[in-house]
Order: structure tokens, then C-alpha cells, then sequence
């Protein structure tokens, strides 16, 4: 039996390719070299692209550690939301929901990357300024899948919002310091602590088996990164 050629690649497929090597390698760069480290010619190598391609998709390094930091986001709205999903007994969803987000993000070198750009924003008001905007966009997307999984009890919206926007922080912090503690019950016993604290003021919507509606923020065409 003769195999069939396999159909050649459109350029829109070669191009979103490309794009998709050079946020992997930038990702990986920072999480390995750090921001000042992480240079546009280091990162092409990495990429294995030549320059006139990073050229096309990314004229400035800040626009491809923006991209990278935004697509590192995306990816973890998915695997979050696919975790969630997969639970059967909603009264584990909060436990497991914060258990996944340290064992799968917060505690893992891509978020190195991440801390890197948090901490170069601190000296450059430009990356600031630009990722305060992709950091708002953000919660504009995450804000809506909190009201669909979880709900308050005897409390506000503002305050179930509140209490996701106190996680994220306290796993930023922590993540920025678990290194020197090298302990993984102590880090377990704070991420059990915010569980039972949350647990008095949410609850897991009974009966979801449906993901969020696609964020309006993150439109289809840009939602294709497969991992």
C-alpha cells in the first residue's frame, strides 16, 4: 500500500509555527537565563527560526516576552479549566484547583519565566506599563470562569473574585521563596490553610460539565498553541 504524500503546509501554518517555536524558546530562555540573559539573537538560536522570522512576528524583544508571558497564561486557563472538568465530586473542585495550580504552574521553571518579567518590570516602566495591560485583559478572561465554577456563599461576587485575586498573589509569593524553605509539606500546609479559609465563603457550583464560553479576549485565531 502506497502512502499518500502528506499535504504541504499553507504559509498561515508555517508562519503560526514559527510563531509558536520562538514563544516556546523564549519561555524556556527566561525560565534558564534570566530577562537580561534572554537576548532576541539567544532566543532565535533556541528557536532554531532565522532572524528575518522573528523579525516578522516580534520587531522588539518586549513584544515577544509579552507574547510569551500571555501565551504562557492561555495555556494555563486551559489546563486549569480542563482539570476542573475532569472532577467528578465537586466538593474536592477548590482543593484540587489549588493543589494543580502550584503542582502544574506556580512550582514549574516556566513560571521562573514568568518571575522574570514581573521582576524587570520593576526597573523598566515601558514592560510595566505594557503588562499591567495584558495582566488586566487577563483577569478579564479568568473573572468569568470563577462565577462559572464556583459561587459565594452567604457572600458577595466581589468577594469570590477577591479571594482568587489573594490566591493568585499569595502563589506568586510563594513561588518566589519555596526554593529557600525546600519543604514541600510546609508549602502544602499554606496552600491547605487558604483552602479551608476560602471554602467559608465558596462552594463549587453543582453540576458543571461544560468549560466557561470562550474568552471574547483571546479570539479563536490566536488560541491555536498545542502542547
Amino acid at each position: 500500500m502506497t502512502d499518500l504524500p502528506r499535504p504541504r503546509r499553507t504559509q498561515a501554518e508555517r508562519s503560526d509555527l514559527m510563531r509558536k517555536r520562538l514563544l516556546e524558546a523564549t519561555l524556556q530562555s527566561l525560565a534558564e537565563d534570566g530577562y537580561a540573559g534572554s537576548t532576541l539573537s539567544s532566543i532565535v538560536r533556541r528557536a532554531g527560526v532565522s532572524r528575518g522570522a522573528q523579525v516578522h512576528h516580534y520587531p522588539n524583544k518586549q513584544a515577544l516576552m509579552l507574547d510569551a508571558a500571555e501565551d504562557l497564561l492561555r495555556r494555563t486557563y486551559r489546563q486549569l479549566g480542563e482539570m476542573l472538568l475532569s472532577i467528578k465530586d465537586e466538593d474536592d473542585r477548590l482543593a484540587r484547583l489549588v493543589d494543580a495550580a502550584w503542582d502544574q504552574v506556580f512550582s514549574t521553571p516556566l513560571f521562573n519565566a514568568y518571575s522574570e518579567l514581573l521582576i524587570a518590570s520593576l526597573r523598566d516602566p515601558d514592560l510595566a506599563e505594557a503588562l499591567k495591560a495584558r495582566l488586566k485583559r487577563v483577569q478579564g478572561v479568568y473573572a468569568p470562569a470563577v462565577e462559572h465554577y464556583f459561587e459565594p456563599i452567604n457572600a458577595s461576587k466581589a468577594d469570590l473574585h477577591a479571594m482568587f485575586v489573594q490566591l493568585s498573589f499569595f502563589l506568586v509569593g510563594l513561588a518566589t521563596q519555596a526554593h529557600l524553605m525546600n519543604d514541600r509539606a510546609w508549602v502544602q500546609s499554606h496552600l491547605g490553610l487558604w483552602v479551608r479559609q476560602a471554602a467559608l465563603i465558596m462552594r463549587a457550583r453543582k453540576g458543571v460539565r461544560q468549560p466557561p464560553p470562550r474568552p471574547e479576549a483571546w479570539p479563536r485565531k490566536d488560541d491555536t498553541v498545542d502542547r
